[in-house]
């Protein structure tokens, strides 16, 4: 009976293997979305896409029994479709070209779905989506096409409703008419092997472990590195060495700090090369951009990855790999590398930095206390100066800086002094100059060790805060060499009054303010106040604006000499109006400017008091 059983069963299943089962649309989206959560959306993706395809070639090659007409068959493609319950109806544009009523050249179509069950399903149990859903309407449409067609038909769903647009639309075209627009849809339509998958997939992770466990030692000897006191140098050369590519550390301009893996030629080429390119690119102001995450930058010769070196939030320079071929995939793989040399390029310039700071701050206060007076003796002084690195038994200069912002001092700008004086000494730091600076009545104040080769460098400093710094004017007045360190106060003055005196130099020495610097020098303050108050008495009873404008233009008119062009330019007056503020001083003083003994004598006395601050130009 058993025996029978089972034969009389066999020939019903075959013959009705393809038989239609009925379902309904819930029924069919609580299965939908038992597939999309055990299998995730991409393979679920295709076991719809599949399921829809199968669908449409068992109702294309049912219809193809009643008849082989092209025409015939596309037109039952709407009737079938609908019958499956898929969709409430179905609106769509075509344009074939037929070889004969069997066979096409081409086919278009466009059109719209309405009611898409898997749209509504899909939004009921996942909520919106990112992409179109109807995947087994895509698959269905596709199998029947292609199989009445005898060629690959692909249709595309281009709108959705469950993605939030107002229709889902679909556009049809041959395999070979999409192009590569549709390379990656085509995926889908081929079933891959669940075990081969999940191989590719434990390779993959393999893969990515290792790569993780190489970039775990990799951090972990450069942590190693650092911790055994190597610097930057010692950095790249451990990078070079692990990874075998080059690498440069620079600062914010892409100049060299350390490099490695490559000779200077090499490196000066490529480097050169890169900025010019960041140049041209960056047209309208003609500076180099400011990468502020890991950035690929390519040029004709090379491929950099650069990522940014940060230190208490603000970015100082940058790591970079520099290869010289095509080497894209390896770019990519070596972010994590890079990052990390990142990091230990921070953590070292960050100590760096701190210890360069409390040097710093102690060399200021050294300084502050030197010129307060609260060392004893010499000997005190020479030997702390010793243990900071500095030699202070050799004679040395006084320079006092002075900076200001839109006409005025900026000398309460905390911020702003702390970040010139860092400025300054790391400038020195890096040229190997040794010097003292703090801050000393609202100017930055150098004690400068005539050993120390500064002096002839000054303009080049000046420079280096004008460049760094650009919203300040800066002017710098260096005193007359000392040989004692007991007299650095009478230097320090020197300082303050040449800084004075420079009303057009951005740098004058106290040596050449002549027989100026020797008067104030000799603090005769009180007979040089008095001498002054009995030539220049009447201006000094008007009212201050006007004594200010005359004894502005009596100084201008002495300095030049007399000459009135010259004097009516740089006070920017018409020649009137220059002639009658000449003839009122003229009148007020009872004095000939025109008499070179007596101009000459005026032009003391203003550069005197000029020198003094009792006057300001």
């Amino acid at each position: 009976m058993k025996g029978n059983s089972g034969n009389l069963l066999e020939p019903n299943y075959i013959e009705d293997g393809n038989k239609k089962i009925l379902t309904t649309a819930g029924a069919f989206g609580l299965l939908r979305k038992g597939i999309i959560e055990n299998l995730g959306s991409k393979r679920a993706k295709g076991f719809l896409l599949r399921y829809g395809w199968s669908l449409g070639v068992s109702d294309a090659e049912e219809a193809m029994v009643t008849s082989t007409s092209i025409e015939y068959l596309i037109k039952q493609a709407s009737v079938l479709h609908l019958s499956t319950g898929h969709i409430g109806d179905v609106q769509s544009e075509r344009f074939i070209e037929l070889i004969d009523s069997e066979n096409i050249k081409t086919i278009r179509a466009k059109g719209k779905w309405i009611h898409s069950f898997e749209a509504y399903e899909h939004l009921k149990h996942h909520g919106k989506s990112d992409s179109p859903v109807c995947h087994t309407l895509i698959g269905y449409a596709s199998g029947y096409m292609s199989t009445i067609c005898k060629k690959s038909v692909i249709v595309k769903e281009i709108s959705c409703i469950a993605k939030g647009d107002p229709e889902c639309c679909f556009e049809m075209k041959l395999q070979g008419d999409w192009g590569m627009e549709i390379q990656e849809e085509l995926k889908f339509y081929h079933e891959i092997n669940i075990i081969e998958e999940l191989e590719y997939t434990y390779e993959q992770l393999l893969e990515q472990r290792n790569y993780i466990d190489k970039v775990s030692k990799f951090h972990k000897k450069l942590t190693e590195s650092i911790s055994n006191g190597s610097n930057l140098q010692d950095i790249a050369d451990t990078t070079f060495g692990l990874l075998r590519i080059p690498i440069s550390i620079e600062d914010l301009s892409f100049q060299k700090i350390v490099f490695s893996g490559m000779n200077e030629e090499e490196y000066s080429n490529l480097s050169k090369e890169l900025k010019e390119s960041l140049i041209r690119k960056n047209r309208k102001n003609n500076i180099l951009p400011l990468f502020k995450e890991t950035t690929r930058l390519k040029t004709e010769n090379q491929e950099r990855l650069v990522t940014p070196i940060i230190v208490q939030k603000k970015v100082i320079g940058y790591c970079t790999f520099l290869y010289q071929k095509d080497t894209e995939k390896s770019a990519e793989n070596n972010i994590m590398f890079i990052e990390r040399v990142a990091n230990a390029a921070s953590l070292y310039l960050l100590n760096e930095k701190t210890s360069f700071e409390a040097l710093e701050k102690m060399k200021g206060y050294f300084l502050e206390q030197i010129l307060k007076g609260q060392y004893t003796s010499r000997e005190e002084i020479i030997n702390r100066g010793r243990y900071m690195g500095v030699d202070l038994e050799t004679p040395f200069y006084i320079a006092a800086i002075d900076y200001k912002e839109n006409n005025k001092t900026s000398k309460d700008n905390k911020e702003h002094y702390e970040q010139i004086l860092e400025s300054i000494a790391k400038y020195l730091d890096i040229q190997g100059h040794k010097a003292l600076i703090g801050q000393y009545e609202g100017k930055i104040i150098m004690l400068i060790p005539e050993s120390s080769n500064i002096l002839p460098n000054m303009e080049r400093i000046l420079k280096h805060i004008e460049t760094n710094h650009p919203f300040y004017k800066y002017k710098i007045g260096i005193s007359d060499k000392s040989e004692d360190i007991e007299h650095v106060l009478d230097n320090l003055d020197e300082s303050f009054i040449t800084l004075r005196m420079s009303t057009e130099k951005k740098i004058i020495h106290f040596k050449d303010l002549g027989i100026v610097g020797i008067l104030i020098n000799s603090k005769n303050v009180s007979g040089i106040k008095k001498i002054a108050k009995q030539e220049l008495g009447p201006i000094y009873k008007l009212s201050e604006v006007k004594m200010k404008e005359l004894l502005k233009t009596l100084y201008v008119f002495l300095a030049n000499g007399g000459k009135l062009q010259q004097t009516m330019e740089d006070l920017s007056l018409s020649m009137s109006g220059l002639m009658y503020r000449i003839n009122k001083i003229e009148k007020l003083i009872k004095k000939d400017l025109r008499d070179s003994s007596q101009s000459y004598q005026l032009l003391l006395i203003l550069d005197s008091l000029l020198a003094l601050g009792e006057l300001e130009i």
